[in-house]
């Protein structure tokens, strides 16, 4: 793994980071729990003495809380960078150090970035060139521009299509200009989903789902008609209730507010930590909730299938072109 260059990129796409734009040097604080230090260190030697940054760095679990809210506040920029749900016991609102700091990370939230459990699952995230990320979302929206359908199937016997006249706009998910720097997806929402999927994956969610069930080896079945999900059925213990207990929670839960695609090769498989990198993983993912008020947006990150355009494979393990 070259660790260099993954910084390297890191540090292009920091520089589009909506915080920052126009600021020169930009305040970033690296607040860092104990398993990052080499990390955060390797990020500011590498920037040297660049004019774009004056980075300073703290430990999140061994500063006062005032010293920390203090230096959220005079930054720019903040990145926090600790484990959460791969602790040993995880808390839904994170360690005691996050949750002390909830008020001030709320009324800062757009010059935040939080890179929660990646461990060295950082590097392989920043491992692609931008310009084949940028590149590939790019030619993936326009290959949608001019199809009628997109489908999915898989070996397990699952399926689903939706209109493509029936999506919303394409978010280009590329690093540049994004407050969520982990860059590789492309996102959309539709009302005319509909299919019988057997969900081979991970989650993504406050909810602890990746924690206790980790990347399903059974699938969670999904009857899906115009986007909501009607019907479900698993042989993994506990899934049934724990899943339909989310769903019932509120009608937003059932819904499919997102369809994406991951494209970011450099994340080769799903490990269920609960970070933000396994939805740039290749391939689909569904994200139910978060539409309404009181609901929880739940991320479904398929571990394999085929994305096809018109019975044209798009995905089938790696983009066809």
């Amino acid at each position: 793994m070259d660790k260099q260059r993954a910084i390297s990129h890191f540090l292009y796409y920091l520089e589009h980071h909506p915080a920052v734009a126009g600021i020169n040097p930009a305040k970033v604080l690296l607040g860092h729990t104990a398993d990052y230090e080499a990390l955060t260190g390797a990020i500011a030697e590498q920037a040297g003495n660049s004019p774009r940054f004056s980075f300073s760095a703290m430990r999140l679990d061994l500063e006062p809380t005032e010293l920390l809210t203090q230096a959220i506040t005079d930054s720019d920029l903040y990145i926090f960078f600790y484990d959460s749900s791969t602790l040993p016991n995880p808390r839904p609102d994170g360690p005691e150090f996050v949750r002390a700091l909830q008020g001030v990370m709320a009324q800062n939230w757009k010059k935040s970035l939080l890179f929660k459990d990646y461990g060295d699952y950082f590097y392989d995230t920043f491992s692609v060139t931008p310009q084949r990320i940028a590149g590939l979302n790019s030619h993936l929206i326009q290959r949608m521009s001019h199809a009628t359908t997109l489908s999915f199937k898989d070996d397990h016997g699952s399926w689903f299509e939706t209109p493509l006249s029936s999506i919303k706009k394409w978010t280009d998910i590329n690093g540049i200009g994004n407050f969520d720097l982990a860059p590789g997806e492309i996102a959309t929402h539709s009302e005319a989903i509909n299919g019988r999927v057997k969900f081979m994956g991970t989650f993504l969610s406050t909810i602890p789902f990746a924690r206790k069930y980790g990347v399903l080896a059974s699938p969670l079945e999904l009857w899906i008609e115009n986007s909501t999900i009607s019907k479900i059925a698993t042989d993994v213990p506990g899934l049934e209730h724990d899943f339909n207990k989310y769903l019932d929670a509120n009608p937003s839960n059932r819904r499919i507010e997102e369809l994406g695609i991951g494209t970011n090769e450099g994340v080769k498989d799903l490990y269920a930590r609960n970070a933000g990198f396994e939805e740039r993983h290749c391939g689909l993912h569904l994200g139910l909730g978060g539409g309404a008020k009181g609901s929880h947006h739940l991320d479904l990150i398929f571990s394999s299938g085929v994305l096809a355009l018109d019975d044209d494979p798009l995905f089938d393990g790696r983009f066809v072109f």
